[in-house]
């Protein structure tokens, strides 16, 4: 039988937990598992590595496939900076008022989850939407609508399934004051065709036209997937389906009058500018004007 840890180490893990949310998430938290019940949460590094991100960069938006674990990743990363940071704001934009409600059941198991000497602060709010603890720091989970969040001076705004998010572009105009004084972002979706404010904040990231980090996460960066794995998944599936759900692919995904050979033969014909000018970069030039023409 193992001994009881001491105080002084207690104190030391608190420490650890504090500096570091991955330690943190693989020793003490634990996740629901649809078949296996509360389990620990052991990370991928692709994973790790969002976390990384998410600590580096103030805003971060990410495409990814379907079930890689990312909404469970950014409610523990939640239940991390409500237990040791004071006064943090946080608030979850979701597509449903379920599936807000959603994100809240996940925050409390992994809060019951947790040996009693490590949590902090005292909860002194708890519903379906939303917990408050003592020290300031809380957690709210609110269905999209266009109001969402404007009000609020937020230190941690998470936006899932962005893509899917009606009137998102309204949205974000009316949330971005809240987080100019120091907030941070973490958008998170799928694909959901070409167009619309999730695709503009996510393509200007890639091409170092916005403030945002971007993060791919297509179906093979998870370790536990492999082309037989891809084959018997998407079996009966369309290729809209496929590009939507795995292939992080913005040109397949939507509603789209071209089929995907002809998507595919404009792509590659498709060149890069050679700079960008005006304002918000919105002159593209492929080629400079001669002098004496």
């Amino acid at each position: 039988m193992s001994k009881k840890p001491t105080r002084k180490q207690n104190v030391q893990e608190i420490i650890k937990c504090g500096k570091d949310p991955n330690y943190f998430f693989e020793n003490y938290v634990k996740i629901q598992h649809p078949v296996r019940g509360m389990i620990p949460f052991k990370m991928y590094d692709f994973q790790k590595d969002c976390v990384e991100d998410f600590k580096d960069h103030r805003f971060n938006i990410v495409l990814k496939s379907r079930q890689q674990g990312l909404s469970t990743l950014a409610a523990a990363y939640s239940v991390w900076l409500a237990i040791f940071k004071k006064e943090q704001n946080i608030l979850i934009i979701a597509t449903k008022l379920k599936i807000a409600q959603n994100f809240i059941v996940k925050v409390k198991s992994m809060l019951r989850s947790l040996p009693s000497w490590l949590i902090l602060p005292e909860m002194v709010s708890n519903n379906k939407q939303e917990i408050v603890f003592n020290t300031g720091s809380q957690i709210k989970a609110i269905p999209t609508s266009e109001d969402a969040g404007r009000s609020e001076a937020l230190s941690l705004l998470i936006v899932d399934e962005a893509a899917f998010v009606r009137n998102f572009d309204t949205i974000w105009t009316g949330i971005y004051p809240t987080i100019s004084t120091g907030g941070r972002v973490v958008i998170l979706s799928t694909p959901n065709g070409v167009g619309g404010q999730y695709y503009k904040l996510y393509t200007e990231a890639e091409s170092g036209l916005n403030e945002f980090n971007a993060i791919k996460l297509p179906w093979d960066v998870h370790p536990e997937r492999d082309e037989e794995w891809f084959d018997k998944t998407t079996a009966n599936m369309s290729k809209r389906q496929i590009s939507q759900e795995y292939l992080c692919d913005f040109n397949s995904s939507g509603e789209t009058f071209l089929g995907e050979a002809e998507i595919e033969w404009i792509r590659q014909c498709v060149t890069s500018p050679v700079s960008r000018d005006g304002n918000e970069k919105n002159v593209w030039i492929w080629k400079y004007p001669h002098p004496h023409q």
